[in-house]
């Protein structure tokens, strides 16, 4: 797991913080990993394993560790400041969140199309 200094990626595996300084910046990884984290259950309201529910929630439990692990993973790409200060990775989160609400890059793409469509005018 990770803490303020060490990730996964300093044990020997093949994903480094620079790998991850490279994704956090990227719209399309946020919006992936927001997937991601729905999928692993990460929003849901569903009670831990060990929980007063006569299901057995292991599986439900192991998916949201999954995505616990995915969310320390893309915090290890924020800067040393910001992994120091903020050790539960709720940054990241944020980062996630609203990028999947309010995507830069579509947001962009609107805009030119926007402006395009004067271009139809002509000189004038």
């Amino acid at each position: 797991m990770a803490d303020g200094n060490h990730t996964q990626a300093d044990s020997g595996s093949p994903f480094t913080r620079a790998d991850g300084e490279a994704l956090i910046t990227q719209g399309a990884f946020l919006r992936f990993l927001f997937a991601a984290f729905e999928t692993a259950g990460l929003f849901d309201h569903a009670g831990p394993a060990q929980g007063q529910s006569p299901r057995d929630l292991s599986f439900a439990e192991g998916r949201r560790s999954l995505g616990f692990d995915l969310l320390q993973l893309a915090q290890s790409g924020q800067p040393a400041a910001i992994r120091a200060a903020d050790p539960t990775a709720m940054t990241t989160m944020h980062a996630v969140i609203g990028e999947t609400l309010n995507p830069k890059e579509k947001m962009r793409d609107r805009r030119s199309d926007e402006l395009g469509r004067y271009g139809d005018l002509g000189p004038g």
